[in-house]
């Protein structure tokens, strides 16, 4: 049995849902805030292992052992090379950081090959009962409709027609009756989700969680695109370059997509008023663009 402790000298991150240590060249640490619940975390060492098995295009945390440390959750995982996007991202300029934000673009589509054809469209690893539904557009308006019942009282008070805003994202979703490629969608990318190595290349994603999803793969495109302006180190150009890519790459038409999931994802994370006045910044920012 191994003791492990926090130290804070080895503190190499904290998110929403965890703190990660190092514990050595090999291994780090995660330890889980109180109350997490146990179902959620086994699942998603589970849902890594699984993902395994259809050979990702890119590097996954891997669970190695779990247990409990001073009444929290944790478990020891496999540590990625290099490191996290999000403090690479400020020290790029040029060359190099057209470099580094292409990777990153062309590893967030690569995340929508891995594919459950099986599954319902929805949520994979949200704590307590997933929502889940046979149409995607459906579970869209559904999720949506559930964190904005609880920032309703801040939007209408911060962004000018949000009703209208509400029912032009509506209108859009009626469009998607009948998508049906079941692909995995992280939810959540964004450059501290991402590893990138000496060369400049993103080769490994992590924290997949509650906002994982199966649904259409262009959300991950619109996610590193539009969370990007929310970290440290941003420019107004990246977005022109990110944009400009996306255009190459999947034709003029990705523009209407990135914009309504850009949207989606403003009201998904609209709650956290308190939690995170920067995020719910970046939110207000964009619904109020749309009116």
């Amino acid at each position: 049995m191994h003791a492990y402790t926090l130290d804070p000298a080895a503190l190499l991150g904290r998110g929403g849902e965890s703190e990660v240590y190092a514990v050595d060249a090999e291994r780090v640490l995660r330890v889980y805030k109180a109350g997490a619940p146990g179902d959620y975390i086994a699942r998603r060492a589970e849902f890594y292992a699984s993902l395994q098995k259809q050979q990702p295009p890119f590097e996954l945390p891997y669970v190695l052992e779990s247990g409990l440390l001073d009444g929290r959750i944790y478990t020891i995982e496999r540590r990625m090379r290099g490191s996290d996007f999000a403090t690479v991202l400020p020290t790029l300029s040029g060359a190099q950081r057209e470099r580094a934000l292409t990777s990153y673009l062309h590893t967030a589509g690569r995340i929508g090959t891995l594919t459950f054809p099986e599954q319902p469209f929805g949520e994979l690893l949200a704590p307590g009962e997933a929502l889940q539904h046979t149409s995607w557009p459906a579970f869209l308006w559904a999720r949506l409709q559930q964190t904005f019942s609880r920032s309703r009282r801040h939007l209408v008070r911060d962004v000018p027609r949000i009703d209208d805003v509400t029912e032009h994202v509506r209108a859009e979703l009626k469009t998607l009756d009948g998508f049906g490629r079941k692909s995995l969608v992280h939810g959540d990318y964004f450059p501290g989700n991402c590893y990138i190595d000496a060369a400049l290349e993103v080769y490994g994603v992590g924290d997949f969680g509650y906002t994982t999803v199966v649904g259409d793969a262009r959300m991950d495109l619109a996610g590193a695109v539009a969370y990007l302006e929310v970290v440290d180190g941003y420019r107004a150009e990246d977005t022109a370059f990110l944009m400009a890519l996306l255009a190459e790459w999947y034709g003029g038409d990705i523009a209407r997509w990135i914009d309504l999931y850009r949207l989606y994802y403003s009201f998904y994370f609209s709650d956290c008023i308190d939690a995170d006045p920067r995020t719910y910044r970046w939110c207000v920012r964009n619904l109020s663009a749309a009116t």
